[in-house]
């Protein structure tokens, strides 16, 4: 096997802190004839309240930076168990063959999470290999993290979650039939079935939406319990009224950017009222998206 130049991390979210190391390991890697390897975690090894990105997502975003491999290990007891320096010897060293190592400052591995850049330090000196530590990268003034971000996102602060992760917070679902209640309003909506394992926030939204021959639509999402007109108990609706398309949707699994935040999901008096509602988020929706030039941003 080819000597490598490895990054070792959870990557949830693949944000800004995250492309720096992805794009300094593939610097190393062109200039010194190494080959590139990810190595990451199916699941955070922390408990968190959703993912920010699924396995799938994931490996798609990191795959956008041109890395020779992806290793995505799942998260055993096994894995929990073996200290740093059985993983560092026993993977690093010997199987991948690592010669140039490319952490964040806050990178932990190994049982009790004792493999820390400290650590790392002391003992890529035994084997002659080299160590970057990439610093925090900041927005506003405050360190990009998974963390920041997950509480954005549930805090329906997709603006500043966009700029943490360098691009419209995206989630990826299976188009499923709903019970028509949209169309009966006047505002015909698709309806997504998402992973549950994956981090969303509630409310309305502005969002674009993309097939699978990369046509993007905009729309209004909509991600709750629809108080107004379900009156039973129900499980989370995901639901977009798309502005820019008529006839029949038939995109299986399309993905859907959240653009901007547009009001919490309400249980209305009536119906008329709930009509008038989605009438004022559709011309919300418009104006924020003239602010964006959907069709060649690099947030997407």
């Amino acid at each position: 096997m080819k000597n490598s130049v490895i990054t070792i991390g959870t990557f949830d979210g693949v944000h800004k802190g995250h492309q720096a190391i992805l794009n300094k390991v593939v610097d190393i890697a062109k200039k010194n004839n190494l080959k590139s390897i990810v190595l990451s975690f199916e699941n955070p090894v922390k408990q968190v309240s959703g993912l920010i990105t699924t396995a799938e997502e994931k490996v798609n975003l990191l795959a956008s930076f041109h890395v020779d491999e992806i290793l995505l290990l799942p998260v055993t007891k096994k894995m929990l168990s073996t200290t740093a320096e059985d993983f560092f010897e026993t993977v690093l060293v010997k199987q991948l063959k690592a010669k140039h190592i490319v952490v964040g400052y806050d990178c932990t591995f190994g049982k009790n999470r004792k493999g820390n850049v400290a650590w790392l330090k002391k003992n890529v000196k035994k084997y002659g290999i080299k160590l970057t530590v990439i610093n925090p990268v900041k927005v506003k003034n405050k360190i990009v993290s998974s963390s920041k971000i997950r509480d954005c996102i549930t805090g329906k602060n997709i603006k500043d979650a966009n700029k943490m992760l360098n691009r419209l917070f995206s989630f990826t679902g299976k188009h499923i039939n709903g019970n028509k209640i949209g169309r009966t309003l006047g505002f015909p909506t698709i309806n997504i079935k998402v992973d549950d394992a994956k981090l969303l926030p509630k409310g309305v939204f502005t969002c674009l939406v993309r097939d699978k021959k990369n046509n993007m639509y905009c729309g209004v999402l909509n991600i709750g319990i629809r108080p107004t007109v379900d009156l039973k108990k129900h499980n989370l609706s995901v639901e977009i009224h798309l502005l820019n398309f008529h006839g029949v949707w038939r995109e299986k699994n399309p993905v859907i950017y959240i653009y901007d935040f547009i009001r919490k999901e309400k249980k209305f008096k009536n119906i008329e009222l709930l009509k008038k509602s989605i009438q004022k988020d559709i011309e919300t929706a418009k104006k924020q998206l003239i602010k964006i030039d959907y069709k060649h941003s690099k947030m997407i």
